[in-house]
């Protein structure tokens, strides 16, 4: 990725942070009010996303982005149920599925790119890696990876995924089974003073999580804390629906904030090769899915967004807006982040780091 200047990595100011999030609100309400799958969330990402095209909008960072963490975790935590709780022993048997699709999916691509559209190895697994892209940004120079290619397909896939994703599952929603979608059905609202509690509770558990440096920590660890609370029936109700809004619409423009700084001028020229690396990315991910939810029972719509190689917060935010388990989605994503975070250093060690060593004694 490359900055138009160094301002795009400077703290924003609050104020120019919450006329961002106001915009991303103004999409949130007309997608929810236009019906569409996850509108919530997608709107708000999209009109933030179009505002930094033109360079008007600022990321959201420091304090609005741990309330929009802390708000989303304890919203998603409140759709957990003891009945999804005792859905937890299919996790293992899906998250052994989710792994290998991982691997799939991220060879599929790196095939694509390197013999259709003759990218070295090295740009083209770091490309495709669904996850750990802060690694891989750091390590892509050291093995003679295009860094500006690596970050259009990464940054690229994101944006796809939060539009196109929901209306995909909400098409294929004749193949969902086994798993219910697990919306808290009951009309009563948590008390507010339980509502503090949680959001208290969230804040103190999601900073633990940060500080033991879990993926997405204060976001996981604050819907663990909220799962906890309604999973035992500590917190009865639901959670006011002003709150989930506020969750989706602060997620969507923290998600669409991800491209301020984004050379937008080097999309065209990779438009076509990389929205066909991205589709071959999810349609292997849809694979992986439709098999975990044929030998287990789950919900086709659930497993295909936890197995999506998507952002945690996004991925699990939009798990909750068309109605899915996000406990279920979010437990797959952190492994999915786990797990490449302690391969991908294996895979670069191993399979480019030599290639490199070999070709660079070619030319010698």
């Amino acid at each position: 990725m490359t900055a138009t200047s160094t301002e795009a990595f400077r703290k924003p100011p609050l104020l120019r942070q919450l006329t961002t999030v106001a915009a991303g609100a103004s999409g949130s309400a007309l997608f929810l009010w236009l019906a569409v799958p996850g509108g919530g969330i997608s709107g708000a990402m999209l009109v933030v996303t179009l505002m930094t095209v033109f360079g008007i909008a600022v990321r959201i960072e420091g304090g609005l982005r741990t309330i929009a963490m802390v708000a989303s975790g304890v919203t998603l935590g409140a759709a957990v149920t003891p009945e999804t709780l005792r859905g937890i022993a299919t996790y293992p048997g899906s998250l052994a599925i989710m792994a290998v699709g991982v691997a799939a999916t991220t060879l599929a691509g790196t095939a694509f790119l390197c013999v259709f559209a003759g990218w070295s190895r090295a740009t083209a697994l770091l490309a495709t890696s669904p996850g750990a892209f802060s690694y891989i940004i750091s390590v892509a120079p050291r093995v003679k990876g295009d860094v500006p290619r690596i970050v259009v397909v990464q940054m690229f896939r994101v944006l796809i995924l939060m539009a196109v994703l929901p209306m995909l599952v909400v098409e294929t929603a004749s193949l969902s089974g086994g798993m219910p979608a697990p919306k808290n059905a009951t009309t009563n609202l948590d008390p507010l003073w339980l509502v503090g509690v949680m959001l208290a509770a969230g804040a103190a558990g999601g900073f633990l999580f940060e500080r033991m440096k879990i993926a997405g920590g204060i976001f996981f660890g604050a819907m663990l804390v909220s799962a906890a609370f309604h999973g035992t029936g500590l917190a009865p109700g639901r959670l006011p629906g002003e709150l989930a809004f506020v969750g989706q619409c602060l997620i969507g423009s923290w998600t669409g904030s991800r491209f301020v700084g984004f050379d937008w001028r080097r999309l065209p020229a990779l438009l076509g090769v990389a929205s066909a690396s991205i589709a071959i990315s999810i349609a292997t991910s849809a694979l992986f899915a439709w098999l975990a939810s044929t030998l287990l029972g789950l919900s086709f719509g659930a497993a295909m967004i936890a197995f999506a190689p998507g952002a945690l917060e996004a991925m699990t935010m939009l798990a909750f807006a068309i109605g899915f388990d996000p406990l279920y989605v979010g437990v797959h994503h952190l492994a999915r982040f786990m797990l490449l975070n302690m391969t991908m250093p294996l895979v670069v060690r191993y399979w480019l780091e030599p290639q490199i060593k070999k070709q660079s004694g070619d030319k010698t």
